[in-house]
């Protein structure tokens, strides 16, 4: 699987979780925002990064935390993150999740919306 589309599979299993949250998602086709998508839901307001080896995007993070406007905050998608990576996150203002724990979250959803329904 190439770079270009182990991004693609990510950003679509990220939007789908964030869609099972009833955020509404769009996709960002400015390059000059870095961000791959949008996630609104009520007054929060997510620009998520998919990044899958974290090690390698960590000057364009900087980058776009310049670009992140006050009514919004950065999140960050990998693979896997060390604590010291964690902490410099908060330090910097941003959140980091790693997939397994985002498509658990989604797992744990459709159970909830699964339970509610019946």
């Amino acid at each position: 699987m190439s770079a270009k589309q182990q991004i693609d599979k990510y950003i679509t299993t990220c939007t789908t979780i964030f869609k099972m949250f009833d955020h509404d998602v769009t996709i960002s086709k400015n390059k000059a925002n870095l961000w791959h998508f949008t996630a609104k839901r009520s007054d929060k307001k997510y620009l998520v990064y998919c990044a899958p080896n974290l090690t390698k995007v960590k000057s364009i993070i900087k980058i776009a935390l310049k670009k992140v406007t006050s009514d919004s905050k950065l999140v960050v998608i990998c693979n896997t993150f060390t604590q010291e990576e964690k902490q410099l996150a908060e330090g910097l203002n941003y959140t980091l999740v790693d997939i397994h724990t985002l498509k658990k979250y989604g797992t744990d959803m459709l159970e909830t919306k699964a339970s509610e329904a019946a």
